[in-house]
């Protein structure tokens, strides 16, 4: 008999023992930082299931806050009982239950992760039409979301799962609502989404709202095309660095001038993430990896208004399934009117976004080479940023607050 153990080494569960009274754990499906996900056999009715348990011990001895996380995402999933799990493709919730100290959530198994039916395949990339549907059908989920006013807050492709990988065409579902939050009573305190994934809004601790899932949509579909993840970083400046070497700085702000790679690697004694493509390069990396394929520019317009630097001006779900791309062929699996529009529960000034140019040195001619800045934060940089002292009230009034916390360095330089 197998034993399941936790990352602190305490034994968890064993395989074959029973769940409450009716489930019979076969095996495990998946590890969190509080959770563990298993696949279980209901004695009762023979049915498998999928089983989340969130368990009380660990050796930080955090019980309470462990378990109000599973509570809070048992709270997020009686609201989406309004939606239907299939037409929304929304995971299907069905009960749970304490066993002594762990608090079980059961759901519908699915298949696997969006992420492991990427490795399975001989080209980690994915052809163009199943990233269509794919795309369609998360952002279906996203829009049923945005009508009742919930920001899922973890989107990635280990949180998309595949219903029947050998059922065409392909049905997904987005699972794992730990993170979800009400869009009108969003903590900023509370850690959110996985730092690849992580909007640039929620790095500087600004308010935000549902444009940080549409951000993980984007880079989510980035890396359906390419087959790897398109920000990745050992903490936030990586990412922030990355980003800006993409797609420039954002607009009306002359305060993203930050330390050079090796001045951040000698303050912080470890090594940074180096050089990333732009977004313009993302169809010839597509080409290279498949050929060309219809609809490659059109998705790579996507991607950028996903991906759009201030969140006031990101393209938003209603707007996605309204794209050029989703023209050449709508997924069958996926109603065409799916999105209820409301109005936004968390208002921002209206801003305008100018053209994002780089910075040359003064003298400097266009024969140089583009340069660009990278981030690195004062040490006060992030207790200071998420103060509600301090928070400004939109992405456009950064440039009076919280960039007056980031040191000042020459701009590296950045290849043409």
């Amino acid at each position: 008999m197998d034993d399941f153990f936790k990352h602190d080494g305490s034994l968890i569960i064993n395989q074959g023992s029973l769940l409450g009274t009716d489930h019979e754990v076969r095996e495990i499906l998946g590890l969190g930082s509080f959770s563990l996900v298993f696949k279980c056999c209901n004695v009762k009715t023979g049915k498998m299931e999928a089983m989340k348990v969130y368990n009380s011990y660990n050796s930080y001895n955090r019980y309470n806050s462990i378990i109000y996380q599973g509570i809070q995402e048992i709270e997020m999933l009686r609201r989406l009982h309004c939606l239907d799990p299939d037409t929304c493709n929304i995971v299907k919730w069905t009960d749970f239950f304490y066993d002594k100290e762990k608090l079980c959530i059961c759901f519908e198994l699915l298949d696997q992760t969006l992420r492991d039916y990427m490795v399975d395949r001989e080209c980690r990339s994915l052809p163009i039409p199943e990233v269509r549907s794919i795309i369609h059908q998360v952002t279906t989920a996203l829009s049923h979301l945005n009508s009742i006013g919930i920001v899922h807050a973890d989107l990635k492709p280990d949180n998309v799962m595949v219903v029947d990988r050998h059922q065409q065409p392909l049905k997904v579902k987005l699972i794992n609502f730990g993170q979800a939050q009400l869009v009108s009573a969003i903590n900023p305190d509370v850690p959110i989404q996985t730092l690849s994934y992580r909007a640039p809004e929620v790095m500087l601790g600004i308010p935000f709202n549902e444009a940080i899932d549409v951000w993980s949509l984007g880079l989510t579909a980035t890396e359906l095309v390419t087959g790897c993840p398109l920000y990745m970083g050992n903490d936030e400046y990586d990412v922030l660095r990355a980003i800006i070497q993409t797609q420039g700085q954002p607009a009306d702000d002359q305060r993203w001038k930050f330390k050079t790679p090796e001045e951040f690697e000698l303050d912080v004694r470890y090594h940074s993430v180096k050089e990333l493509l732009t977004l313009d390069d993302l169809q010839e990396l597509m080409e290279m990896d498949r050929g060309h394929q219809s609809g490659q520019h059109l998705l790579v317009d996507l991607i950028k208004r996903m991906l759009h630097l201030n969140p006031d001006e990101r393209i938003k779900p209603a707007e996605v399934l309204q794209h050029p791309f989703f023209s050449l062929s709508v997924p069958p699996s996926s109603p065409a009117h799916v999105y209820i529009e409301v109005e936004p529960e968390i208002e921002t000034p209206e801003v305008s976004q100018q053209p994002i140019s780089f910075q040359r040195e003064q003298g400097e001619d266009d024969s140089h080479p583009k340069t660009l800045a990278c981030p690195t934060p004062s040490p006060s940089f992030l207790a200071k940023a998420r103060s509600s002292a301090v928070l400004p009230t939109s992405f456009a009034s950064l440039n009076s607050s919280v960039w007056d916390s980031w040191e000042l360095q020459p701009p590296i330089k950045f290849r043409s």
